[in-house]
């Protein structure tokens, strides 16, 4: 510290001028005593003191400040650059995938899913047959195809129950973003209707308070299933 305080304003001005190439920030101490990073042509040579590290060069920032960026690999031979261009085009391509990133409430995304569990059963079952074919123990294969199989019918039950009016899932996305619409719907027909905004904040606030105890959803659920019967 003491090398700092020695400093002039012409020792500070050397310093500037000779700093390494490359350099985008020095560090100072402010005359409030705050250590900063200041770039060499915002330095106050008057007022600044610039920090010296232990063999006396000016301690300095090369690059520019902040979170350096992720480097980008480059691939290692031809071959895997093709495998990895043929693996960002599969992705580009996959109709799951797409659905799923612009719209997972989407029945397509669970259609999707039914038909890929399909696709990967289908393929289980023909490795089974060819390890069969030359011999070998197909318990694997049988089970792997048998936990496909079961989460596949999980999911068929849960579209069925969708496409032939089943339960609302009350805590959806989807559903609250109807009712917040119904809500509102009914609150501006209110308005409308000529009813004074303290009386729609009071019929508001209990109707709120209503909807959110556990009894009314178990209700609902009750009628719903009373429908669909």
């Amino acid at each position: 510290m003491s090398a700092v305080q020695r400093q002039t304003k012409e020792d500070r001005e050397y310093i500037l001028t000779n700093l390494p190439a490359g350099v985008r920030r020095v560090q100072v101490i402010e005359p409030s005593g705050k250590q900063v990073y200041k770039r060499p042509d915002d330095v106050d040579t008057t007022l600044d003191q610039i920090m010296l590290a232990s063999d006396g060069t000016p301690i300095c920032m090369r690059g520019k400040p902040g979170r350096k960026k992720k480097p980008v690999l480059n691939s290692v031979t031809p071959q895997i650059a093709e495998i990895e261009a043929a693996r960002e085009e599969h992705l580009t391509q996959d109709s799951l995938r797409r659905e799923a990133r612009s719209d997972a409430e989407s029945d397509n995304v669970l259609n999707g899913i039914i038909a890929a569990m399909a696709d990967e059963a289908a393929a289980i079952e023909f490795e089974r047959a060819e390890a069969a074919r030359h011999g070998q123990d197909t318990a694997n294969h049988s089970s792997k195809r048998a936990r496909v199989l079961k989460a596949m019918a999980d999911t068929w039950l849960k579209r069925r129950q969708q496409v032939e009016g089943g339960i609302i899932d009350l805590d959806s996305p989807a559903f609250s973003a109807l009712f917040a619409m119904i809500l509102e719907t009914f609150k501006g027909v209110m308005a409308d209707s000529g009813t004074r905004p303290e009386h729609i904040e009071t019929i508001f606030v209990k109707l709120v308070s209503e909807l959110g105890e556990d009894s009314w959803r178990e209700e609902a659920k009750v009628r719903m299933k009373d429908k669909i019967k």
